[in-house]
């Protein structure tokens, strides 16, 4: 896990500014000799620490005569940090919204890492303005893509889930979705699970996930064969299991217990 200087370094503090804020923290309102001990600086260079975090607001200089320093609260660091953060970003998308590239909607990227595949996932997800289809393994369900899910299926209309789960997870926030029957089976089919997410009938993050580490065999797109493939295969998924689960009874008696005559599609000479 990384030290809080090294996060707040990611928020243009040096070192040096990090560990002064960080002991200031832990002291009362102290003079820049004090401050010099306790953070492990220099006399020489804490003076010009500490006015370079006072310039940022992060740090409060009594107007005595001998001058004492003080710690912004965290609650009022963390929302000065969120206000300025937010304020950059959309510098950066007003910066750069406009910079368009030659059009690459028909090519096919690879995703490498797990992470960087549920990112994607969650990206389209949240943005889903009029779709989503999607094959998931309960197993890859975080909070964070679960609540996703369920703030989807809130404001779209034609919102479909293909839940796989080999540990029978069903208890979710959202209820739009179909159980799938044969977990097992396509496990044994595709070597390992896998993810479909279609967003708004224009991109597709799909393939198939490492069972224990290594890189990822995923692709994202936005190439329109690929979407509407990748999109008929969540829908006729969808089809096939709503059949499935309203004749269930009928189902059985006709394909077994545990329905594995469905997955004889060879016909027999």
């Amino acid at each position: 896990m990384e030290s809080v200087t090294e996060l707040l370094s990611k928020f243009g503090l040096t070192n040096s500014e990090a560990k002064v804020y960080v002991s200031l923290l832990q002291m009362d309102a102290s003079t820049g000799y004090k401050i010099s001990g306790k953070a492990g600086i220099a006399r020489s260079k804490v003076y010009n620490v500490l006015s370079s975090l006072t310039s940022k607001g992060l740090v409060l200089q009594s107007k005595d005569e001998k001058s004492l320093y003080t710690a912004l609260p965290v609650e009022e660091l963390v929302s000065k940090l969120q206000r300025d953060s937010k304020q950059d970003i959309e510098g950066i998308h007003k910066s750069l919204k406009n910079l368009r590239p030659d059009d690459n909607s028909s090519l096919i990227w690879s995703v490498n890492s797990y992470d960087q595949v549920f990112e994607k996932a969650l990206f389209q997800i949240r943005n889903a303005k009029e779709s989503l289809y999607v094959q998931i393994y309960s197993e890859d369900l975080t909070d964070e893509l679960a609540q996703a899910l369920a703030d989807a299926e809130s404001r779209l209309h034609k919102f479909v889930v293909i839940l796989f789960s080999n540990h029978h997870r069903y208890n979710l926030p959202f209820r739009r979705f179909y159980k799938h029957f044969f977990e097992a089976d396509k496990i044994l089919d595709y070597g390992g699970r896998w993810i479909n997410v279609v967003s708004d009938s224009n991109a597709v993050t799909y393939g198939k996930l490492p069972n224990d580490s290594g890189n990822t065999d995923v692709i994202w797109t936005q190439n329109s064969s690929m979407v509407f493939l990748a999109q008929e295969y969540v829908l006729h998924d969808a089809y096939n299991l709503r059949t499935l689960t309203i004749l269930h009874d009928e189902a059985e008696e006709k394909f077994g217990s545990n329905l594995e005559g469905v997955r004889n599609i060879y016909f027999d000479k």
